[in-house]
């Protein structure tokens, strides 16, 4: 008896392994043929435009030059200072 439960949970626990992916659509092939591709989607869904473009690119020298000058020379517009948001000093002690 001991055996039997043995030898149940073992096959039971193997089974859990088995891939199940495609077997909802019944394109196992399909399916398997992407494992691995983790890094191309993860790098894929972060990109603006995976895609690219395939127009050419219009760029304007003179503009490029005036603006790495500008760096160059710390000519450039700063950013506003950010703060914090203010907190309460009661906050989450439930009083008003």
């Amino acid at each position: 008896m001991i055996k039997a439960a043995v030898l149940l949970t073992l096959a039971l626990g193997l089974g859990a392994c088995a891939s199940q992916i495609g077997y909802y659509s019944g394109k196992q092939q399909a399916a398997n043929d992407q494992l691995g591709q983790a890094v191309a989607q993860n790098i894929a869904a972060q990109t603006v435009n995976p895609q690219g473009s395939t127009e050419a690119l219009v760029t304007d020298g003179a503009r490029t030059t005036r603006a790495l000058e500008a760096y160059r020379n710390d000519n450039v517009e700063h950013p506003s200072a950010s703060t914090t948001m203010a907190m309460k000093a009661n906050a989450g002690t439930g009083g008003n």
